[in-house]
This record gives structure tokens, sequence and C-alpha cells, in this order.
């Protein structure tokens, strides 16, 4: 039996395990430490971020600098998160509720555009690597913030 097979999605092919073949191993992931990468707009006024437009690419290469300043100072089980986080939304990127993660929906922008470009930038500019193609069984979403907030620093 393949361990492997080759799927469909659209015009493009991708290899996926074959589920039965290999034992499952279950990721928790907490898509709320993705908020983390958005200081740099939470830290602005409402002004400021009505000026803010998310789709232009010189603000999309000012915010992706600015999230992978951030990221920086994370701790290596937060930075994992993200990009775990980042690259199970960009699988399923047109998933409306999924994309309530992707962006803070308490900050007032604009819709991004183009949600596949703008999660293979933000992946990009913190990992210098084009995304990982995750298989979304792999993870359990979990949705906790705690008495004391996301620590960033593990």
């Amino acid at each position: 039996m393949s361990r492997h097979r080759v799927t469909r999605h659209g015009s493009r092919e991708y290899f996926q395990r074959d589920l039965h073949s290999l034992p499952s191993i279950m990721n928790s992931l907490n898509l709320n430490y993705l908020r983390g990468l958005y200081d740099f707009l939470i830290g602005k006024n409402d002004e400021e971020l009505e000026e803010f437009d998310i789709n232009s690419i010189a603000n999309q290469k000012k915010l992706f600098e600015e999230m992978r300043r951030s990221f920086l100072t994370f701790g290596p089980t937060s930075k994992k998160n993200i990009i775990s986080g980042l690259n199970y939304i960009l699988v399923n990127f047109s998933d409306d509720d999924l994309w309530r993660s992707a962006i803070p929906h308490d900050l007032p922008l604009n819709r991004v555009a183009d949600r596949q470009s703008y999660l293979k930038g933000i992946l990009f500019a913190l990992t210098d690597a084009s995304p990982t193609l995750v298989n979304l069984d792999d993870f359990n979403l979990i949705d906790e913030i705690g008495p004391r907030g996301l620590d960033y620093s593990k």
C-alpha cells in the first residue's frame, strides 16, 4: 500500500499522506497567537488605521517587516504555533471563520483582496521560506487565552 497519494485541488496536485498507513500525530493549535503579529497595527489610533490600506503593497511590506520584528522576539513554542497557524489557514483560506483568526477582527481594516497572497507574504517574511502544505487532520484547534493572556516568551 502506498504511503502517499496525489490529490488534485483545482489545477494543483498535492502529495498527501495516506492516513490509513501512517500513525496520526495530533498537534494542538491555538490561532489566538496570530494576534501577536499585529502589535504594529494595534498600537495605531483609529485615524491611522482608517488610512492604512492593507491591500497596498507598500503597507503590506511595512506590516510584514514589523510582524517579523515582533516574531523574532517570541519563544519557540509561540513561533511554531504562529507558523503552523498561518499554514493551517492557508490550506483553507476561503473559510471565513478561520480567516477571522488571520487578522484580528477588532482592527477596522479593509478586506484583504487576495487572502492567499497575503498569508504567503506573511509566512515568507517570517521564515524566508515558502509555505508548507499541512494536513488539517493533524491539528486540534484550541481557543484558550488563559487568565494572564498568551505568553509569547515560550
